[in-house]
């Protein structure tokens, strides 16, 4: 009786539904400042020119070798080195033996750091074309990136340890994906803040540089919110790692279904990475539509998304996650395909951009929850086989290859971008759209190698 009673006590607890509301709120927190990137740093820094906007370049659109955009090459380098030192920041939390647990610690560092420094990435020094703004943006997202990274690798690997019970991480996992969604329309809606502020009579420029602040704090207390919210020692299972990062790293590496999981999450990001830097583009060059305007489509999408989650559940219960995801995939690639006569088809066009919006989120629904699944029952596979609980080196080398995608996707929208990113000179947009789609069938096919 003792010892079953002993037993009792060190079963974790199952978290509760408003701690998990507080962990959603994390990744909106990072979605937003991620988003805020994405969907905005190369609108500011390379705007497409017309008669509605004051912006102009604030960088040369120097090439090298002919092809590469000097600023694509610059964002690739921080995506890049962010990549490399995931994995080093998923074996500290591994490894970490601290009274608030493993990821907790990193958490509550990290948040003040990402705010400040993606601000930063938006105050050049100049306000005309120079390549010192090359330089202050290439010093500034290292700053960024390390931060993000401390930030995000104990968040997810979080999941796993939390998830402990029936159909808890496929709750966890929802949560996360609606946080992110929601930090993502949050932060399409930067142009409508700024339209509203105009009343401050300030150029254009100081006017989304102090909206990208005001959105930056808030991003910085949801990320806050999880890491005092939750107690890692009351709710999660716990575990340790005692493997160095580059035995860890090839622990990972060494499980065939992650790297097919990883390879094809990669392909998807990368299309994904295209479509996202494109999204203002889109709206205002090919649709002709304000800019504002982007915030309600992004809105829609989001709308479409929550409303299929409680669908994608009940599916996973009945369906296979391998067949659900390739399904999500080649949908998606006719979605992506569709930019390319955007604001070609003869009907008006916010129904087109509507539409588009609609079968995005649609299907993007699948492929904000089941992923993360998917890495948490390989992290729990291998912590049975292997006794070593590395949840933090998976979801790390899941951010790896996510943000190679993601880092290659920037740099072939930027490149692409030389074909023609204005109005009526637009061939460059609607290319970056037949990319997406065709990535998005790369992934298809690599996944269904997937042994579930």
């Amino acid at each position: 009786m003792t010892g079953k009673t002993i037993l009792h006590f060190m079963e974790p607890e199952r978290i509760p539904r408003s701690k998990l509301i507080a962990y959603g709120f994390g990744i909106f927190g990072w979605s937003l400042s991620l988003n805020i990137i994405s969907t905005l740093l190369s609108y500011i820094y390379l705007p497409p020119i017309d008669d509605t906007t004051q912006l102009r370049n604030l960088v040369p659109q120097t090439t090298v070798l002919g092809v590469f955009n000097i600023i694509a090459l610059v964002m690739a380098g921080g995506r890049l080195l962010d990549a490399v030192i995931d994995p080093l920041i998923a074996n500290w939390s591994d490894r970490l033996k601290h009274g608030l647990g493993r990821r907790i610690p990193f958490m509550r560092v990290s948040p003040v750091f990402i705010a400040i420094f993606c601000s930063l990435m938006f105050l050049p020094p100049l306000l005309n074309q120079s390549v010192e703004n090359i330089k202050w943006l290439a010093m500034v997202q290292v700053g960024y990136y390390f931060f993000f990274g401390l930030y995000v690798i104990p968040y997810n690997a979080l999941l796993a340890e939390l998830g402990h019970y029936p159909n808890g991480k496929m709750e966890l996992s929802t949560a996360q994906s609606a946080g992110f969604m929601l930090g993502m329309v949050f932060a399409s809606t930067v142009p409508a803040f700024v339209g509203a502020i105009e009343f401050l009579h300030w150029p254009e420029l100081k006017l989304y540089q102090f909206a990208i602040i005001v959105y930056n704090v808030v991003g910085a207390i949801c990320m806050l919110i999880p890491a005092f919210a939750i107690s890692e020692k009351k709710y999660c299972k716990p575990g340790t790692a005692s493997e160095p990062v580059f035995r860890s790293l090839k622990t990972a590496l060494a499980v065939k279904n992650f790297r097919v999981f990883a390879f094809a999450d990669a392909s998807f990001f990368m299309g994904a990475a295209l479509i996202s830097a494109g999204l203002m583009y889109y709206v205002t060059a090919l649709l002709r539509l304000p800019k504002e305007s982007g915030a309600a489509f992004m809105a829609l999408s989001v709308i479409v998304t929550l409303f299929m989650y409680p669908v994608v559940n009940r599916l996973e219960k009945k369906y296979s996650k391998k067949k659900m995801i390739i399904m999500a995939f080649i949908a998606l690639s006719t979605v992506f395909f569709g930019i390319y006569n955007a604001g070609r088809w003869p009907i008006h066009a916010v129904i087109q951009c509507a539409l588009l919006m609609i079968l995005f989120g649609t299907f993007d629904s699948f492929l904000g929850i089941l992923p993360n699944t998917v890495v948490a029952d390989i992290s729990d596979a291998e912590t049975r086989r292997t006794g070593e609980n590395q949840e933090g080196m998976f979801f790390g080398m899941r951010a790896f290859f996510q943000k190679l995608g993601q880092t290659l996707g920037v740099m072939l929208f930027m490149m692409l971008t030389l074909y023609g990113k204005d109005v009526n000179d637009d061939l460059g947009l609607r290319l970056s759209g037949i990319a997406g789609g065709v990535l998005c069938l790369v992934a298809a096919a690599v996944y269904t190698q997937y042994k579930e």
